[in-house]
């Protein structure tokens, strides 16, 4: 499976090739989330579905794989610019509230970014 990361200051960005996230390519998405959700100096991460179509269960088991290593390691994880059928994949599994999803890259780059600024509110004001 073709990704494409890209590592910022403080997150990474990761989009995968395939247009299906599913049994014939998730084991290795999976092991490359794992890779990199296991590297903490990249930071939080950003997932581009932009690319991918279709994801059926095991797809879907990558993405909630990288949610809790992120999670269980305070980063963020946020998913960006999913097709309307795994959109509904993760409603149909009531799945929406676990992951922070948003349309665009750009907005999920703003996300990260005012959760730093809201990480420097509170470093400051710990030091008054």
């Amino acid at each position: 499976m073709k990704l494409d990361i890209q590592q910022h200051e403080q997150y990474a960005v990761i989009t995968p090739g395939a247009k299906k996230l599913d049994s014939t390519v998730a084991p290795e998405f999976k092991s490359n989330l794992i890779v990199l959700g296991n590297a903490l100096e990249t930071g939080d991460l950003i997932i581009n579905l932009g690319n991918v179509e279709f994801a059926d269960s095991s797809g879907l088991s990558s993405l909630l794989l990288a949610h809790r290593l992120y999670r269980d390691s305070d980063r963020t994880l946020v998913m960006c610019e999913l097709n309307p059928r795994i959109y509904k994949l993760i409603e149909i599994s009531q799945l929406l509230n676990s992951f922070t999803i948003t349309e665009t890259q750009e907005e999920a780059e703003d996300y990260l970014a005012s959760l730093e600024i809201d990480d420097d509110d509170d470093t400051e004001e710990e030091t008054v």
